[in-house]
């Protein structure tokens, strides 16, 4: 019982920060797909939308690295990547082609005809009418989790332009949101004490180092303390809501680590 409204809070945490579905409280594709028949016309849009979702979410969960990854979280990353398709910014051919993918779609999950070959090539046809909104995916290889149960990373790539994006997704007391670890270039209170101690240094674009502090140690219990990938001169940094950034210590080569906080 606690699990399942656990998993409730988390949903409905994501609607809000993520923009909200009719069918977000379903997460298998199977029992959404089964419920088609008490699904009115004018849910239809927020339906198959959510199980576009759903079964790009699966997809990601066949491999082997990612077994591991509560479905949940692959099911963000997937929003991420393909946000809905804004229905005022259709032209008259994207509605017509929409219309006619619906048809199709209508008789597929009517019939439970899941396994029909065609049954994507008309989903995505109706999620992204006029092609041009997802041709970035999630790279499955670049998925990784930082922080057990409260950090990860992936990428996503666009097909067209080869172009790759990194995002973090943080599990905050189960609200998910899109963070970066790197501090922005807004956080001038970060900026002017790395330029103080270390005036050529450039934090790394890789993965870095990332872990959560001591519970034993109230102090640090709430930080997360992260190591860009060593490059020279090395610091670590820490913070609580990936907002507000402190420096920790650095080190420059042969030399040993200053810190910047009494132990």
């Amino acid at each position: 019982m606690k699990r399942n409204i656990t998993l409730f809070f988390a949903v409905l945490a994501f609607s809000f920060v993520f923009g909200q579905n009719k069918f977000d409280n379903y997460l298998n594709s199977k029992k959404l797909a089964f419920s088609y028949k008490k699904i009115k016309d004018k849910g239809k849009e927020d339906y198959y939308q959510q199980y576009y979702w759903l079964v790009k979410a699966e997809e990601l969960k066949t491999y082997p690295h990612l077994k591991n990854i509560k479905p949940i979280v692959l099911y963000h990353f997937t929003r991420e990547i393909y946000p809905a398709t804004a229905t005022k910014k259709l032209g008259d051919e994207e509605k017509k082609l929409r219309e006619d993918a619906e048809l199709s779609l209508n008789q597929y999950f009517s019939k439970k005809d899941l396994q029909n070959p065609t049954l994507m090539d008309n989903l995505e046809t109706y999620v992204d009418p006029n092609n041009s909104e997802y041709y970035t995916g999630v790279n499955p290889e670049r998925i990784a989790e930082l922080v057990p149960k409260e950090l990860y990373t992936f990428t996503s790539f666009n097909k067209r332009t080869k172009d790759e994006k990194k995002y973090y997704l943080w599990v905050d007391d189960e609200d998910f949101k899109i963070v970066d670890v790197i501090p922005a270039k807004s956080d001038k209170k970060f900026y002017e004490a790395l330029t103080n101690h270390l005036p050529k240094y450039q934090i790394s674009p890789f993965t870095p180092s990332v872990r959560k502090g001591d519970k034993t140690n109230q102090r640090d219990a709430d930080y997360y303390f992260i190591t860009p990938y060593q490059e020279g001169e090395e610091i670590l940094y820490k913070t609580k809501d990936f907002e507000e950034f402190t420096i920790v210590r650095f080190k420059r080569p042969a030399q040993d680590w200053v810190e910047l906080e009494r132990r």
